[in-house]
Protein backbone atom coordinates (compact mmCIF):
# COMPACT_ATOMS: atom_id res chain seq x y z
CA UNK A 1 0.00 0.00 0.00
CA UNK A 2 2.90 2.40 0.67
CA UNK A 3 4.21 4.38 -2.60
CA UNK A 4 8.07 4.48 -2.22
CA UNK A 5 8.51 8.39 -1.05
CA UNK A 6 11.65 10.05 -3.48
CA UNK A 7 11.59 13.02 -1.98
CA UNK A 8 12.88 11.71 1.68
CA UNK A 9 15.79 13.66 1.44
CA UNK A 10 14.08 17.30 0.75
CA UNK A 11 12.62 17.06 4.11
CA UNK A 12 15.58 18.07 5.88
CA UNK A 13 15.43 21.91 6.20
CA UNK A 14 19.05 22.46 6.08
CA UNK A 15 18.70 20.75 2.90
CA UNK A 16 15.52 21.23 0.73
CA UNK A 17 16.48 23.06 -2.46
CA UNK A 18 12.74 24.96 -2.47
CA UNK A 19 14.08 27.47 0.02
CA UNK A 20 15.03 30.42 -1.40
CA UNK A 21 17.40 32.68 0.56
CA UNK A 22 17.79 36.32 0.59
CA UNK A 23 21.84 38.05 0.74
CA UNK A 24 21.53 37.35 4.49
CA UNK A 25 20.95 33.24 4.30
CA UNK A 26 17.31 34.07 5.57
CA UNK A 27 14.48 32.28 3.39
CA UNK A 28 12.80 34.91 2.01
CA UNK A 29 9.52 33.36 3.90
CA UNK A 30 9.85 33.05 7.70
CA UNK A 31 10.38 29.42 8.15
CA UNK A 32 10.42 28.95 4.45
CA UNK A 33 6.52 28.98 4.32
CA UNK A 34 3.75 31.66 2.74
CA UNK A 35 1.35 30.79 5.69
CA UNK A 36 2.03 29.21 8.73
CA UNK A 37 -0.36 26.62 8.30
CA UNK A 38 1.33 24.97 5.85
CA UNK A 39 3.84 23.75 8.02
CA UNK A 40 3.45 19.59 8.74
CA UNK A 41 6.72 18.97 10.91
CA UNK A 42 8.91 19.19 8.04
CA UNK A 43 9.61 20.77 4.66
CA UNK A 44 6.39 20.51 2.48
CA UNK A 45 5.84 19.78 -0.89
CA UNK A 46 4.89 22.62 -3.07
CA UNK A 47 2.12 22.14 -5.59
CA UNK A 48 3.27 22.22 -9.60
CA UNK A 49 -0.55 21.80 -11.15
CA UNK A 50 -4.00 20.03 -9.77
CA UNK A 51 -6.68 18.85 -11.98
CA UNK A 52 -9.82 17.45 -11.16
CA UNK A 53 -9.17 15.32 -7.74
CA UNK A 54 -5.75 15.25 -8.12
CA UNK A 55 -2.91 17.58 -7.59
CA UNK A 56 0.80 16.69 -8.18
CA UNK A 57 3.87 18.33 -6.09
CA UNK A 58 8.18 19.08 -6.89
CA UNK A 59 8.60 15.80 -5.43
CA UNK A 60 7.23 13.45 -9.00
CA UNK A 61 4.01 12.76 -6.76
CA UNK A 62 0.72 12.34 -7.99
CA UNK A 63 -2.08 12.85 -4.71
CA UNK A 64 -5.56 12.49 -3.91
CA UNK A 65 -6.42 16.30 -3.31
CA UNK A 66 -8.21 15.20 0.05
CA UNK A 67 -7.00 18.95 1.51
CA UNK A 68 -8.79 21.05 -1.46
CA UNK A 69 -6.79 24.43 -0.33
CA UNK A 70 -8.63 23.96 3.23
CA UNK A 71 -12.17 23.14 2.41
CA UNK A 72 -12.16 25.91 -0.45
CA UNK A 73 -11.77 23.39 -3.54
CA UNK A 74 -15.33 22.07 -3.69
CA UNK A 75 -15.11 21.66 -7.44
CA UNK A 76 -11.27 20.16 -7.30
CA UNK A 77 -8.38 21.56 -9.25
CA UNK A 78 -8.70 24.04 -12.70
CA UNK A 79 -12.51 22.89 -13.20
CA UNK A 80 -13.00 23.45 -16.75
CA UNK A 81 -16.16 26.04 -15.92
CA UNK A 82 -14.62 27.89 -13.21
CA UNK A 83 -11.53 28.44 -15.48
CA UNK A 84 -13.80 29.48 -18.12
CA UNK A 85 -15.86 32.51 -15.71
CA UNK A 86 -12.48 33.74 -14.64
CA UNK A 87 -10.94 33.66 -18.03
CA UNK A 88 -13.87 35.64 -19.65
CA UNK A 89 -13.81 38.37 -16.93
CA UNK A 90 -10.22 38.71 -16.46
CA UNK A 91 -9.98 39.85 -20.32
CA UNK A 92 -11.82 42.48 -19.34
CA UNK A 93 -10.53 43.73 -15.97
CA UNK A 94 -9.53 41.88 -12.67
CA UNK A 95 -10.86 44.94 -10.70
CA UNK A 96 -11.93 48.10 -10.85
CA UNK A 97 -12.68 51.10 -8.29
CA UNK A 98 -16.41 51.53 -9.27
CA UNK A 99 -19.17 48.31 -8.95
CA UNK A 100 -19.50 45.84 -10.91
CA UNK A 101 -22.57 43.69 -12.60
CA UNK A 102 -21.17 40.53 -11.56
CA UNK A 103 -21.41 41.17 -7.94
CA UNK A 104 -25.82 41.47 -8.30
CA UNK A 105 -25.27 38.15 -9.93
CA UNK A 106 -23.50 36.54 -7.21
CA UNK A 107 -25.49 37.90 -4.27
CA UNK A 108 -28.53 36.76 -5.86
CA UNK A 109 -27.39 33.39 -6.32
CA UNK A 110 -26.24 33.07 -2.55
CA UNK A 111 -29.32 34.72 -1.03
CA UNK A 112 -31.72 32.55 -2.97
CA UNK A 113 -29.87 30.01 -0.91
CA UNK A 114 -30.32 30.99 2.77
CA UNK A 115 -33.90 32.20 3.28
CA UNK A 116 -34.87 34.75 5.90
CA UNK A 117 -31.46 36.41 5.06
CA UNK A 118 -31.72 40.01 2.92
CA UNK A 119 -28.92 41.38 1.81
CA UNK A 120 -24.80 40.56 1.81
CA UNK A 121 -21.76 42.47 1.58
CA UNK A 122 -18.39 41.11 0.42
CA UNK A 123 -14.71 40.76 1.57
CA UNK A 124 -11.87 39.51 0.89
CA UNK A 125 -11.96 36.61 3.01
CA UNK A 126 -13.61 34.67 6.16
CA UNK A 127 -11.56 36.29 8.17
CA UNK A 128 -12.63 39.88 7.31
CA UNK A 129 -16.33 38.68 7.08
CA UNK A 130 -16.30 37.89 10.57
CA UNK A 131 -14.48 40.76 11.38
CA UNK A 132 -17.03 43.25 9.44
CA UNK A 133 -20.25 40.93 11.05
CA UNK A 134 -19.29 41.82 14.53
CA UNK A 135 -18.65 45.34 14.27
CA UNK A 136 -22.08 45.51 12.42
CA UNK A 137 -23.52 43.77 15.19
CA UNK A 138 -21.98 46.25 17.93
CA UNK A 139 -22.94 49.05 15.65
CA UNK A 140 -26.39 48.28 15.85
CA UNK A 141 -26.79 47.34 19.37
CA UNK A 142 -24.17 49.98 20.79
CA UNK A 143 -22.58 46.89 22.89
CA UNK A 144 -19.26 45.74 22.95
CA UNK A 145 -18.90 41.95 24.53
CA UNK A 146 -18.99 38.89 22.10
CA UNK A 147 -19.61 35.30 23.56
CA UNK A 148 -17.52 32.70 21.12
CA UNK A 149 -16.99 28.67 21.46
CA UNK A 150 -13.50 27.56 23.01
CA UNK A 151 -11.40 26.54 20.16
CA UNK A 152 -13.83 27.67 17.90
CA UNK A 153 -11.79 28.86 14.31
CA UNK A 154 -13.41 32.27 12.62
CA UNK A 155 -10.23 33.68 11.13
CA UNK A 156 -7.18 35.44 11.69
CA UNK A 157 -8.44 38.39 13.65
CA UNK A 158 -7.46 39.67 17.41
CA UNK A 159 -10.74 38.80 18.17
CA UNK A 160 -11.10 35.59 16.46
CA UNK A 161 -7.62 34.57 17.91
CA UNK A 162 -9.05 34.82 21.15
CA UNK A 163 -10.99 31.35 21.26
CA UNK A 164 -7.00 29.13 21.03
CA UNK A 165 -4.89 28.80 23.71
CA UNK A 166 -1.90 30.89 24.83
CA UNK A 167 -0.31 30.54 21.64
CA UNK A 168 -3.11 32.22 19.69
CA UNK A 169 -3.60 34.87 22.21
CA UNK A 170 0.51 35.96 21.57
CA UNK A 171 0.18 39.44 21.15
CA UNK A 172 -3.57 40.36 21.42
CA UNK A 173 -3.68 43.36 23.44
CA UNK A 174 -5.88 42.97 26.98
CA UNK A 175 -8.58 45.14 25.62
CA UNK A 176 -9.11 43.12 22.68
CA UNK A 177 -9.22 40.02 25.10
CA UNK A 178 -11.54 41.82 27.72
CA UNK A 179 -14.23 41.68 25.36
CA UNK A 180 -14.72 38.16 24.79
CA UNK A 181 -16.38 35.70 27.02
CA UNK A 182 -15.54 32.04 25.60
CA UNK A 183 -18.01 29.16 26.79
CA UNK A 184 -17.73 25.22 25.67
CA UNK A 185 -19.96 24.44 22.49
CA UNK A 186 -22.65 22.55 23.53
CA UNK A 187 -22.91 24.09 26.90
CA UNK A 188 -26.43 25.63 27.05
CA UNK A 189 -26.37 26.28 30.70
CA UNK A 190 -23.21 28.14 30.46
CA UNK A 191 -24.44 30.47 27.53
CA UNK A 192 -27.62 30.86 29.75
CA UNK A 193 -25.52 32.12 32.80
CA UNK A 194 -23.18 34.45 31.04
CA UNK A 195 -25.75 35.96 29.34
CA UNK A 196 -28.22 36.38 32.67
CA UNK A 197 -25.02 37.93 34.48
CA UNK A 198 -24.85 40.66 32.09
CA UNK A 199 -27.95 40.94 30.07
CA UNK A 200 -26.99 44.20 28.46
CA UNK A 201 -23.47 43.71 27.72
CA UNK A 202 -23.74 41.30 24.57
CA UNK A 203 -23.26 42.22 20.73
CA UNK A 204 -23.29 38.72 19.73
CA UNK A 205 -22.98 35.15 20.07
CA UNK A 206 -20.73 33.49 17.22
CA UNK A 207 -20.75 29.59 16.41
CA UNK A 208 -19.31 27.17 13.86
CA UNK A 209 -21.52 24.48 13.99
CA UNK A 210 -19.16 22.09 12.85
CA UNK A 211 -15.78 23.00 14.30
CA UNK A 212 -12.96 22.15 12.83
CA UNK A 213 -10.37 23.12 15.50
CA UNK A 214 -12.21 22.17 18.42
CA UNK A 215 -12.97 18.61 17.10
CA UNK A 216 -14.95 18.45 14.22
CA UNK A 217 -17.66 17.86 16.90
CA UNK A 218 -20.95 19.26 15.81
CA UNK A 219 -23.20 21.53 17.57
CA UNK A 220 -26.22 19.64 19.03
CA UNK A 221 -29.25 21.14 18.22
CA UNK A 222 -31.01 21.70 21.67
CA UNK A 223 -27.76 24.34 22.10
CA UNK A 224 -27.79 26.13 18.19
CA UNK A 225 -32.19 26.89 19.30
CA UNK A 226 -31.70 27.58 22.87
CA UNK A 227 -28.54 29.86 21.64
CA UNK A 228 -31.40 31.65 19.18
CA UNK A 229 -33.39 31.81 21.79
CA UNK A 230 -31.57 34.03 24.28
CA UNK A 231 -29.83 35.87 21.54
CA UNK A 232 -33.51 37.12 20.87
CA UNK A 233 -34.83 37.64 24.30
CA UNK A 234 -31.54 39.54 25.46
CA UNK A 235 -31.23 41.70 21.88
CA UNK A 236 -28.43 39.63 20.94
CA UNK A 237 -26.76 39.32 17.50
CA UNK A 238 -26.28 35.68 16.83
CA UNK A 239 -23.52 35.29 14.02
CA UNK A 240 -23.45 31.63 12.39
CA UNK A 241 -20.06 30.80 10.75
CA UNK A 242 -20.19 28.83 7.60
CA UNK A 243 -16.94 29.73 6.29
CA UNK A 244 -16.45 26.25 5.86
CA UNK A 245 -19.89 24.29 6.77
CA UNK A 246 -22.36 25.87 3.99
CA UNK A 247 -20.85 22.89 1.60
CA UNK A 248 -22.78 20.51 4.00
CA UNK A 249 -26.74 21.45 2.50
CA UNK A 250 -27.93 23.72 -0.25
CA UNK A 251 -29.08 26.16 2.19
CA UNK A 252 -25.97 26.03 4.73
CA UNK A 253 -25.79 23.48 8.08
CA UNK A 254 -27.67 25.60 9.87
CA UNK A 255 -30.66 25.01 8.11
CA UNK A 256 -30.66 21.61 9.68
CA UNK A 257 -31.34 23.21 12.73
CA UNK A 258 -34.83 24.92 11.84
CA UNK A 259 -33.31 28.51 12.98
CA UNK A 260 -32.32 31.70 10.78
CA UNK A 261 -29.39 33.64 12.10
CA UNK A 262 -29.18 37.29 11.95
CA UNK A 263 -25.84 37.32 10.34
CA UNK A 264 -24.16 34.05 8.36
CA UNK A 265 -20.63 34.48 7.59
CA UNK A 266 -19.05 32.53 5.15
CA UNK A 267 -16.24 32.47 2.14
CA UNK A 268 -14.26 29.40 0.61
CA UNK A 269 -16.01 27.60 -2.02
CA UNK A 270 -18.46 30.53 -2.75
CA UNK A 271 -15.52 32.11 -4.65
CA UNK A 272 -14.55 29.65 -7.28
CA UNK A 273 -10.93 29.62 -6.18
CA UNK A 274 -10.43 32.73 -5.62
CA UNK A 275 -10.10 35.51 -2.69
CA UNK A 276 -13.51 35.67 -0.86
CA UNK A 277 -15.54 36.20 1.90
CA UNK A 278 -19.56 37.40 2.37
CA UNK A 279 -21.44 37.99 5.30
CA UNK A 280 -25.08 38.07 4.80
CA UNK A 281 -27.85 39.27 7.26
CA UNK A 282 -31.44 40.78 7.73
CA UNK A 283 -32.07 44.19 6.65
CA UNK A 284 -32.39 45.89 9.98
CA UNK A 285 -28.42 44.99 11.01
CA UNK A 286 -27.12 45.05 7.10
CA UNK A 287 -28.50 48.85 6.70
CA UNK A 288 -25.79 50.08 9.20
CA UNK A 289 -23.69 49.60 6.13
CA UNK A 290 -26.12 51.57 3.78
CA UNK A 291 -23.66 54.70 2.54
CA UNK A 292 -27.03 56.74 1.85
CA UNK A 293 -28.35 56.08 5.78
CA UNK A 294 -28.00 58.21 8.66
CA UNK A 295 -24.20 57.37 10.46
CA UNK A 296 -23.22 54.85 8.08
CA UNK A 297 -20.53 52.03 9.20
CA UNK A 298 -17.58 52.21 6.83
CA UNK A 299 -16.67 48.84 5.14
CA UNK A 300 -13.69 48.94 2.54
CA UNK A 301 -11.71 46.16 0.56
CA UNK A 302 -9.64 46.87 -2.46
CA UNK A 303 -10.50 43.95 -3.56
CA UNK A 304 -14.26 43.27 -2.20
CA UNK A 305 -16.27 41.79 -4.68
CA UNK A 306 -13.95 41.73 -8.13
CA UNK A 307 -15.37 40.51 -10.60
CA UNK A 308 -13.29 37.69 -11.03
CA UNK A 309 -14.41 36.10 -7.51
CA UNK A 310 -17.71 37.15 -8.44
CA UNK A 311 -17.82 35.36 -11.67
CA UNK A 312 -15.52 32.58 -10.75
CA UNK A 313 -18.11 32.48 -7.23
CA UNK A 314 -21.24 32.54 -9.39
CA UNK A 315 -20.33 29.71 -11.65
CA UNK A 316 -19.19 27.41 -8.44
CA UNK A 317 -23.30 28.33 -6.74
CA UNK A 318 -24.76 27.39 -10.07
CA UNK A 319 -22.43 23.73 -10.19
CA UNK A 320 -23.24 23.41 -6.39
CA UNK A 321 -26.46 22.05 -6.72
CA UNK A 322 -28.58 19.30 -4.13
CA UNK A 323 -27.66 16.57 -6.04
CA UNK A 324 -24.04 17.26 -6.16
CA UNK A 325 -24.12 18.33 -2.49
CA UNK A 326 -25.92 15.13 -1.44
CA UNK A 327 -23.97 12.96 -3.15
CA UNK A 328 -21.01 14.14 -1.63
CA UNK A 329 -22.28 14.01 1.55
CA UNK A 330 -23.32 10.32 1.45
CA UNK A 331 -19.61 9.55 -0.31
CA UNK A 332 -17.88 11.29 3.26
CA UNK A 333 -20.46 9.30 5.28
CA UNK A 334 -19.50 5.81 3.68
CA UNK A 335 -15.88 6.84 4.19
CA UNK A 336 -16.18 7.73 7.76
CA UNK A 337 -17.98 4.75 8.26
CA UNK A 338 -15.87 2.38 6.56
CA UNK A 339 -12.66 3.85 7.98
CA UNK A 340 -13.69 3.94 11.33
CA UNK A 341 -14.89 0.41 11.42
CA UNK A 342 -11.53 -0.91 10.93
CA UNK A 343 -8.84 1.68 12.99
CA UNK A 344 -11.26 1.32 15.84
CA UNK A 345 -9.91 -1.72 17.36
CA UNK A 346 -6.51 0.55 17.05
CA UNK A 347 -7.82 3.38 19.15
CA UNK A 348 -8.82 5.51 16.25
CA UNK A 349 -12.26 7.28 15.34
CA UNK A 350 -13.33 9.39 12.45
CA UNK A 351 -15.55 12.29 13.01
CA UNK A 352 -17.24 14.61 11.13
CA UNK A 353 -20.21 15.03 8.59
CA UNK A 354 -20.77 14.74 5.32
CA UNK A 355 -18.37 15.47 2.88
CA UNK A 356 -16.01 16.32 6.06
CA UNK A 357 -14.04 14.07 8.40
CA UNK A 358 -11.32 13.59 10.58
CA UNK A 359 -9.14 11.07 12.10
CA UNK A 360 -8.30 11.04 16.09
CA UNK A 361 -7.04 8.64 18.48
CA UNK A 362 -9.83 7.93 21.17
CA UNK A 363 -7.77 8.37 24.20
CA UNK A 364 -7.36 11.55 26.07
CA UNK A 365 -4.55 13.56 25.36
CA UNK A 366 -3.37 10.95 22.18
CA UNK A 367 -3.41 13.28 19.86
CA UNK A 368 -0.85 15.37 19.66
CA UNK A 369 1.32 17.66 17.07
CA UNK A 370 3.50 14.89 17.01
CA UNK A 371 0.85 12.56 16.08
CA UNK A 372 -1.12 14.88 13.71
CA UNK A 373 2.05 15.73 11.94
CA UNK A 374 3.52 11.59 11.93
CA UNK A 375 -0.33 11.02 10.12
CA UNK A 376 0.32 13.87 7.21
CA UNK A 377 3.30 12.30 6.40
CA UNK A 378 1.62 8.65 6.56
CA UNK A 379 -1.37 9.82 4.32
CA UNK A 380 1.23 11.92 1.95
CA UNK A 381 3.16 8.59 1.73
CA UNK A 382 0.49 6.84 0.62
CA UNK A 383 -0.77 9.53 -1.86
CA UNK A 384 -3.09 11.28 0.07
CA UNK A 385 -3.00 15.31 0.38
CA UNK A 386 -4.50 16.12 4.19
CA UNK A 387 -4.87 19.32 5.36
CA UNK A 388 -2.57 20.09 8.15
CA UNK A 389 -4.79 18.97 10.63
CA UNK A 390 -5.71 15.61 9.45
CA UNK A 391 -9.38 17.13 7.72
CA UNK A 392 -10.52 15.82 4.66
CA UNK A 393 -12.86 17.41 2.61
CA UNK A 394 -14.30 15.55 -0.57
CA UNK A 395 -14.79 17.56 -4.03
CA UNK A 396 -17.73 16.76 -6.42
CA UNK A 397 -15.19 15.41 -9.63
CA UNK A 398 -14.65 12.58 -6.56
CA UNK A 399 -16.42 9.28 -7.43
CA UNK A 400 -17.38 6.50 -5.75
CA UNK A 401 -14.20 4.38 -7.10
CA UNK A 402 -11.74 7.95 -5.76
CA UNK A 403 -13.42 7.91 -2.52
CA UNK A 404 -13.10 4.34 -1.78
CA UNK A 405 -9.49 4.41 -3.10
CA UNK A 406 -8.76 7.63 -0.78
CA UNK A 407 -10.46 5.66 2.62
CA UNK A 408 -8.15 2.45 1.66
CA UNK A 409 -5.10 4.79 1.71
CA UNK A 410 -5.85 6.70 4.68
CA UNK A 411 -7.08 3.86 6.43
CA UNK A 412 -3.44 2.06 6.01
CA UNK A 413 -1.91 5.86 7.04
CA UNK A 414 -4.17 5.48 10.32
CA UNK A 415 -3.04 2.20 11.54
CA UNK A 416 0.69 2.35 10.53
CA UNK A 417 0.70 5.69 12.78
CA UNK A 418 -1.07 3.53 15.39
CA UNK A 419 1.50 0.69 15.52
CA UNK A 420 4.53 2.68 15.82
CA UNK A 421 3.02 5.06 18.32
Amino acid sequence: MAIENKGDQARNPTEDANVRRNAKGFPLLPGGFGRSTYYTGAPTPYAVRGEGYKVWDDRGRELIDANNNFTTLIHGNAHPQLVEAATRVIKNGSCWGIPNTHEWDHAELLLARLPGLDQVRYSNSGTEAVMTAVRVARGATGRDGVIMMKYGYHGSSDLALCTGGPQYRRGIPEGVSKDVTLISLNDLSALEEVISAKPSYFAAIIIDVLPNRAGLIPACPEFIRGARALATRYGIVLIIDEVISLRLGFNGACAEYGITPDILTTGKLIGGGFPIGAFAGKEELMRHLDPTGPNPLPQAGTFSGNPVSMAAGAESLRLLTPAVIDTMNNLGNSARLSIDARVAAAGWEVRGKGSLLRPFPKAEGAYTTEVQQKLWWAAYDRGVLLSPANLVALSSPMTKEVVSDMAERLTDAILSVSASS
